[in-house]
């Protein structure tokens, strides 16, 4: 695990979601469902990768409300993404034929 990478990555999460708690119910349902998980990133406290299905949030996205605000959901899967581990040898070849970070 890349602590930098983590911690860069819920630091940013929480800005993005910052932006719209309190317009959207549903963002700040994700915030609270979030807090504690991205307050130990950013504490260095998560030394260890999170199983992917026990990140919190994805919900959210599939099958909820928050898919309209793209820049929430590419920081959510940064987060999400690095909180678990970070990037697998297979995404970083996905991502490095489309050109890019995942743009």
């Amino acid at each position: 695990m890349d602590q930098f990478l983590l911690e860069r990555s819920a630091k940013t999460l929480e800005e993005v979601v910052s932006q719209y708690l309190l317009d959207d119910a549903e963002v700040e349902s994700l915030s609270y469902t979030l807090s504690k998980l991205i307050a130990d990133a950013r504490a260095g406290k998560i030394v260890s990768p999170v199983e992917w299905g026990d990140v919190p949030g994805a919900y959210s996205f599939t099958e909820g409300g928050l898919r309209k605000y793209s820049d929430l959901e590419k920081a959510y899967a940064e987060f999400k993404i690095e909180v678990s581990g970070g990037e697998s040898p297979f995404l970083r070849s996905l991502r490095s034929e489309s050109g890019g970070k995942g743009d």
